[in-house]
């Protein structure tokens, strides 16, 4: 997984506003091409992966770690809004 740095100064945001320490990446449900990533605000689970992603700690559910490999997470901001959105997931 990738951070990018507009993501970083999003997330640090967050992170400061919410008085965490990290994001934690979950199974957010199966898809057709393989499980949903989502994001939370949470501390690591004991089966985490926990790493440091750009300056940013950032622990992965260990049952979607293979799936987290080619993901870059982003801040964008379009006509429709604006907010993180993870690049590289699977979308069928």
């Amino acid at each position: 997984m990738q951070i990018t740095d507009a993501g970083k100064r999003f997330i640090d945001g967050l992170l400061k506003e919410h008085q965490s320490e990290g994001i934690r990446v979950i199974f957010a449900g199966a898809g057709c091409c393989g499980p949903k990533l989502g994001l939370s605000l949470d501390e690591p689970h004991d089966d985490d992966i926990v790493g440091i992603v750009n300056g940013i700690k950032v622990a992965i559910e260990n049952r979607v770690v293979p799936h987290t490999q080619a993901v870059t997470l982003d801040f964008q901001s379009t006509d429709a809004g604006s907010g993180l959105v993870l690049v590289g997931q699977s979308s069928c």
